[in-house]
């Protein structure tokens, strides 16, 4: 069950009209502070919302789960060098606010600002085939679906609405920059299948725990993945296709539109496809993850708890 964002406390324990009333002051708080950050020069917005992310991560109560997360991902970080990493991860919580809450003002000056970056052996966006765009809540990774609207590419995006409605809604109207329909993951899969059965291309974040999911390979270890990318490009025939944000110097982005994925053995099985494009998805997370330790968002535990406890 979800939790209030300042107290952690669950929000189905109280009655109903204090939980109403804590959402309405938790989306009065977020509206005042998205305010602030979108008058701010940017520079410095980025450089209080990392402020903001780092003392905010301190008091989080999922401060433990992310770190818990780190080490499975750093074995050998302990201590001091653990605790940076993982303060790290929470300014980044708070950058990444930045960036969302000045979405329309980095598209205005994307030209200055944002780099699309078709890596080698990848293809531009287009309407011709449909894609299945795939990302990891990694860097600025909020950028990832303007690749639509800069290639005039429909793609319906799919979200975990937020438990607090007038934060939701918030959030939402941030998220209008990029012209195309926002899905709830409640439902959204159905909508993907019908999009894609109409030749148009979806995107999907997938670096987090999925419980329906299947056991893949993620830092040496099975971690209950999100599957269906995969098993929507076989069945609809389109391509997989991931796409992951950097920050560059200056206040400045790149969006890295990477190659196909496709299965590294064709005559298997369609499961065992499945799993293979949904390891190398997962490797190309590894990888980045790797190079910026403090920029992946994750904070739910993402391995089973037996993998956990071997970090204990």
């Amino acid at each position: 069950m979800a939790r209030f964002y300042f107290s952690g406390r669950r929000s189905h324990e109280v009655a109903a009209w204090r939980r109403r009333l804590t959402w309405w002051a938790e989306a009065a708080v977020l509206k005042s502070l998205i305010g602030l950050l979108r008058v701010l020069p940017l520079k410095a917005g980025l450089a209080i919302g990392a402020t903001l992310g780092d003392a905010l991560g301190r008091l989080s109560p999922r401060v433990d789960k992310v770190r818990r997360n780190l080490q499975v991902v750093f074995p050998d970080a302990r201590g001091e060098k653990l605790e940076r990493i993982t303060r790290a991860s929470f300014a980044n919580v708070g950058v990444a606010m930045v960036e969302l809450a000045n979405l329309d003002r980095l598209w205005r000056e994307r030209d200055a600002r944002i780099e699309f970056n078709v890596m080698s052996g990848a293809n531009v966006p287009n309407r011709e085939r449909p894609t299945i765009f795939v990302t990891a809540h990694f860097g600025p990774w909020q950028l990832t679906p303007l690749i639509g609207r800069y290639y005039d590419v429909p793609l319906p995006v799919i979200y975990a609405p937020e438990q607090n409605p007038y934060v939701d809604r918030a959030l939402n109207r941030l998220r209008a920059v990029f012209a195309n329909p926002l899905v709830s993951r409640d439902g959204g899969m159905r909508m993907f299948m019908r999009s894609l059965a109409r030749g148009e291309s979806i995107g999907m974040t997938v670096d987090t725990r999925l419980d329906s999911g299947e056991a893949v390979p993620f830092f040496g270890h099975p971690a209950m993945t999100n599957t269906a990318p995969a098993r929507l490009a076989l069945r609809f025939d389109c391509d997989l296709v991931p796409v992951l944000a950097e920050r560059l110097p200056g206040g400045r982005f790149r969006v890295n539109i990477h190659p196909p994925v496709t299965p590294d053995r064709p005559a298997t099985t369609r499961d065992e496809k499945v799993l293979d494009m949904s390891r190398q998805i997962n490797a190309l997370f590894e990888a980045a993850i790797v190079r910026h330790p403090g920029q992946w968002l994750c904070l739910k535990r993402r391995w089973p708890k037996t993998v956990h406890r071997q970090y204990a």
